[in-house]
Parts: C-alpha cells; sequence; structure tokens
C-alpha cells in the first residue's frame, strides 16, 4: 500500500495501542492563521505520558480534535510553514512546537519574540508552553539530538532548580526509572552538589548503563529497595507514574521520607491518579511550565533562558555521545514506534525520531 499524502494518525481511546491511519485533505487557513507541514516527531516517553493524560484532568486528546471514540495524540516535532495568512510569519520559516501526529496542522498565529503563539480558542486550555512555536534553524549535525531531548530537558532543569531550592540543607534525593532521559538530565544536575545524594532506582536490564553513566551516587534496583538504607530527608521523584513502586518506597521510607513528587508516566502499568492512601508527605504533580514560569518571573526571562541555553547545549554535547537516534520514515514507522513506548520496550540508550516522508 503505497504512503498517503495526507494523513492522520489516531488511536482508539480505549485502547491506546491501536491506531488507524486516515488520509486527510490539506487544510486551508483562513485570516491571522498558518499551515504547516510535518517534518519530523519526537518519539520519546512524553509521548506516551500524552497519550496517557488523554482524557485527564489536563486533556492532551482536546488539543488536536479527533472523530469520536479516537484521540490524535500530539508529540513534539518540526514542522515548516507551508501556507501564510499572518504577514509578519513568511512561508518556509521552520518551528520546534507541540504537534498532531498527523502531516498538516492549522495554527492561529501570534507573532512572539522567538516565534509565535497560536491563540486558537481550543487550545486556550493548555498551558502557553505548548502553545508557543520557536523558530528553529536549518538542520545540523545535532538536529535530531535536539528534537529528542528538546522537550525534555526543560522538566530535567527546572526540577534541578526546584530540587536545589527545596534541599538547601542537603539530604538525599532519590530517583525512579533512572534510566530515563529526563531523569539522567536531572542526575547529571544535581551531581555538583556534594551536599545532596543522589539514588537512582532502575530495573535490572538498565542497571549497568545507568551505572556506566556515573549520574548518581548510588544506582539501585527496584528489588534492591526492601534492604536499602536511607537517612533523611529524602525527597522521591517517581517517573514511573506505577502505584507499586510509589507505595514500595513509602513502605521501606516513610518515616525519612520529606516529599514526593510526581514527573512522568514512563512505564506500562502507570496510573494517572495518585495512589490512594499515601500521605506524610502526601504525592503532587510538578508541572514543568509552572516552575518555569516561576523562575521567569523571579529572575527574567532574558537571565533564565540564557542559563538554561548554556545548560541545555551541555547535556546535548555529552548526549551525543551515548545517546543512539535512530531516524524512521513514514506513518506506519510512526505507529509502531508509538506501540512500542507504550509497551516500554525502548531501550534508554535509544531514542527515535519519525520523519514525515
Amino acid at each position: 500500500m503505497p504512503e498517503l499524502d495526507g494523513w492522520d494518525l489516531l488511536v482508539e481511546r480505549n485502547d491506546l495501542t491501536a491506531t488507524e491511519l486516515r488520509p486527510a485533505p490539506t487544510p486551508a487557513p483562513g485570516p491571522g492563521e498558518v499551515r504547516l507541514a510535518a517534518e519530523t516527531f519526537a518519539m520519546t516517553a512524553i509521548t506516551a505520558t500524552y497519550a496517557r493524560l488523554g482524557e485527564s484532568e489536563l486533556p492532551f486528546f482536546d488539543a488536536f480534535a479527533a472523530p469520536g471514540g479516537h484521540g490524535r495524540v500530539p508529540t513534539w516535532g518540526y514542522a515548516r510553514v507551508e501556507e501564510s495568512r499572518h504577514p509578519e510569519i513568511a512561508v518556509g520559516t521552520r518551528y520546534f512546537g507541540f504537534l498532531p501526529m498527523s502531516t498538516h496542522v492549522v495554527l492561529s498565529a501570534t507573532p512572539t519574540a522567538r516565534g509565535f503563539a497560536d491563540t486558537a480558542p481550543e487550545r486556550d486550555y493548555l498551558h502557553p508552553w505548548y502553545r508557543e512555536y520557536l523558530q528553529a534553524g536549518e538542520p545540523d549535525e545535532l538536529d535530531d539530538h535536539r528534537l529528542v531531548l528538546g522537550p525534555l530537558y526543560p522538566a530535567s532543569f527546572n526540577l534541578a532548580e526546584f530540587l536545589i531550592r527545596e534541599t538547601a540543607a542537603g539530604g538525599t534525593v532519590l530517583i525512579t526509572s533512572a534510566s530515563s532521559k529526563t531523569a539522567l538530565g536531572l542526575a547529571g544536575l544535581l551531581a555538583a552538589r556534594e551536599d545532596l545524594t543522589t539514588i537512582g532506582v532502575t530495573a535490572p536490564a538498565h542497571a549497568d548503563f545507568v551505572r556506566k553513566m556515573r549520574h548518581y551516587d548510588t544506582v539501585l534496583t527496584y528489588g534492591d529497595l526492601s534492604a536499602a538504607e536511607l537517612t533523611g530527608p529524602v525527597v522521591l521523584v517517581d517517573f514511573t507514574g506505577r502505584a507499586d513502586r510509589l507505595r514500595a518506597v513509602y513502605a521501606r521510607f516513610g518515616s525519612v521520607l520529606e516529599d514526593a513528587l510526581l514527573v512522568g508516566y514512563t512505564h506500562p502499568g502507570a496510573e494517572i491518579e495518585p495512589p490512594p492512601g499515601l500521605t506524610d508527605p502526601e504525592p503532587w504533580i510538578f508541572f514543568t511550565p509552572s516552575e518555569e514560569l516561576r523562575l521567569i518571573e523571579k529572575e527574567g526571562e532574558e537571565s533564565y533562558r540564557a542559563r538554561y541555553r548554556r545548560a541545555e547545549e551541555a547535556f546535548l554535547d555529552t548526549a551525543s555521545q551515548w545517546l543512539t537516534v535512530r531516524r524512521l520514515v513514514g506513518p506506519r514507522a510512526l505507529a509502531a514506534t508509538h506501540r512500542s513506548l507504550l509497551e516500554g520496550t525502548v531501550p534508554p540508550d535509544t531514542a527515535t525520531v519519525v520523519s514525515v516522508a
């Protein structure tokens, strides 16, 4: 079957692993709108998180409408302006931003200092972080790495800023799903704190890889938790979203646990709602855009952006040495990669970028 010129990749809301490829007409922009043609999609654990949150209190399936019973999972990618009806946005300009898994999308555009903001009313419920499209340069040797890590590293950076502020007296940060790219970015930033101990918890199959990264003071497997000894105060940063693993941490370290941040849903058994009965401390969802806004308001956008860029470029430079980005092509590869993310079968030292054609 030949590839389609225009398409939408849909998922069934009651079975996120079930996908359907549908032909899609090329949408026409109205006044003040632009049509973006997708180039490449970053397929990472955060994409699986958006699918799992599709019908949550932050309903990502509402961002880009789909026929009844289906959803369009958003992800991050590069796209070019194919048609513009905004006088300040030129055809051919390349952007990085929040995209549906489709060949095209029409957005309402308001220019900003870094690109443009989408002001379509159906996406007003999303934080502005998801509605800003950043002008991007032409592809270079780090283009795929930048695309993969660009949506993830803000969480690493802002988590580190939060934890450094909240653990000024020192202590231990216990990080689950320690092999995830966001966790590795966080641990790399915390490694400079001599008064802060970082412990990474990972699956046995990933333990050697995590140890070789040398980002954590100690690396444990989930089976090691029951015998581990920790002194307080301990802050848990959970990327798994799994109730059983949260309960295991509380059961073992509840007496010294000071805070518990829920950041991601990387595992196939992830649950959106925190498990009931966990208190003292009650786990809470860390929302990266809110922390970023707080820092910008505190120190000014220019200062914050400069600090962030330096940290991200340093991480990109090192990540290019251990992270293999495989490039796949076409909607069927996109569907297969989506399923593999939900099933948790992607190795920690690998990421996938899928190009439209």
